[in-house]
């Protein structure tokens, strides 16, 4: 291994320590990170095809939080750059920028609006998981930068306030594409809005009703005709739900959000060109008199990205298998404060994802076949964290992470193993 992820992390190292003395900032507002880590299977390959490497993180970023009357403005942005010791031709830059309007009129008429754009390195730049071309029985890997490139637009109204009574709508835009070419299938464009209502019989519970509604497409879709001739075509989906919603402060220590609905879609890449199922979540914070949290999450939902059970407005299908799913996750947070300044965190989550009229090649024609399974996902990670001051903070940690298929889907399997250290310092 080189020094350049070492070479890079010295210099904030010492910088926590003079970090003592700072002047007050507000509205504006500094943070500097470096993350060196470890891991085992970088480009989540199948096993055999596992590459290790070492890999530093090195990130700025900058945020105005300004009242304005009523109002409030929030803007950041912010850079990253990615160096891996072993495949320097991965090494990319990133960058994140964003604003958001929060309003506020009388009558309890309230709001927000903004934009948002990011760029990042899709499982740490490695382009993988990839449908076997006709003939092939195996994974298509291509080592080279994959950057993926998401832009984000909303707005959110709302009528009522701390009154019992309250009606909300909002709608988004999200626009997804990937740099690498073979990985064009997955890039993505969607419009999805909301409405709903939410009623408080006490300060501590609230009953809800929303209604959801999401269209896209995928603009690129690879299709293979005889003769194993390859083109592109759009295909689009249509997303509907009508979800009901509580939130329950049972005790101090104690507090309970969930939802049941119903979803239904229709879309191109469905053969039957239709999935219904029962959608719903369900999240417990527990904070007894003592030093632990817990966190449970439970969730049943078609969005992709399975790592938080709150309500996810980005984009869904980021992934080979750009086909529906249906996708079932727990996730468990402990987290131990053993002094003031340091605490510790393990978090464990498994997700079920049962996907239906998924493109295989035969081996034996070498022509697309359909088929259906299902890919199960665990993870686990243990952090400590150590704060030495108001404004600096120290985490390292270790984990795995595996997925698992039967069948077809045997394909996608692979396991890596995570060890992972952060330093961040802060200015405001």
């Amino acid at each position: 291994m080189n020094n350049k992820p070492l070479a890079i992390l010295s210099p904030l190292c010492l910088a926590l320590y003079a970090a003592g003395a700072q002047a007050a900032l507000e509205p504006f507002s500094f943070n500097v990170s470096e993350t060196v880590k470890h891991e085992s299977n970088v480009a989540h390959q199948q096993n055999q095809y596992a590459r290790a490497d070492w890999i530093s993180n090195s990130e700025i970023k900058a945020a105005i939080d300004e009242a304005l009357g009523r109002g409030k403005l929030g803007v950041d942005a912010g850079a990253n750059y990615n160096a891996y010791s072993r495949q320097d031709n991965l090494d990319s830059w990133g960058y994140h920028a964003g604003a958001q309007l929060d309003w506020e009129t009388i009558g309890d008429l309230s709001g927000s609006f903004g934009a948002d754009t990011s760029r990042r390195q899709y499982i740490d730049g490695v382009t993988n998981d990839i449908l076997p071309l006709p003939g092939q029985t195996t994974i298509q890997t291509v080592i080279e930068p994959n950057n993926q490139t998401d832009d984000h637009g909303f707005a959110r109204i709302q009528l009522g306030g701390p009154s019992r009574w309250q009606i909300f709508g909002g709608g988004d835009f999200n626009k997804r594409r990937f740099s690498a070419s073979n990985f064009s299938s997955n890039d993505e464009r969607q419009w999805s809005a909301n409405f709903g209502t939410r009623y408080a019989t006490s300060p501590d519970l609230v009953f809800g009703l929303v209604g959801n509604t999401t269209r896209g497409e995928f603009p690129h879709v690879a299709t293979f005709s005889f003769g194993n001739s390859q083109s592109t075509e759009v295909k689009r989906f249509h997303t509907r739900s009508i979800n009901g919603t509580v939130q329950l402060k049972a005790t101090g220590n104690s507090e309970f959000d969930a939802s049941l609905g119903y979803t239904r879609e229709t879309s191109d890449l469905l053969a039957s060109r239709e999935l219904k199922f029962v959608n719903g979540s369900l999240n417990w914070t527990w904070t007894p008199p003592s030093h632990f949290t817990v966190k449970l999450g439970l969730k049943r939902s078609t969005d992709f990205d399975t790592s938080t059970t709150g309500l996810n407005n980005g984009v869904r299908y980021a992934n080979s298998l750009n086909s529906p799913s249906v996708n079932n996750l727990a996730l468990l947070d402990v987290t131990y404060a053993l002094t003031a300044k340091v605490n510790l965190d393990a978090n464990a989550t498994y997700s079920q994802r049962k996907y239906s009229d998924v493109s295989f090649n035969d081996p034996t024609t070498g022509l697309p076949t359909l088929e259906s399974g299902t890919l199960r996902t665990s993870t686990f990670f243990f952090t400590a964290h150590w704060q030495p001051t108001r404004t600096t903070d120290v985490s390292c940690g270790a984990g795995r992470e595996r997925r698992s298929g039967s069948g077809s889907f045997s394909i996608f399997s692979y396991g890596d193993n995570t060890v992972r250290c952060t330093a961040a310092i802060r200015f405001d």
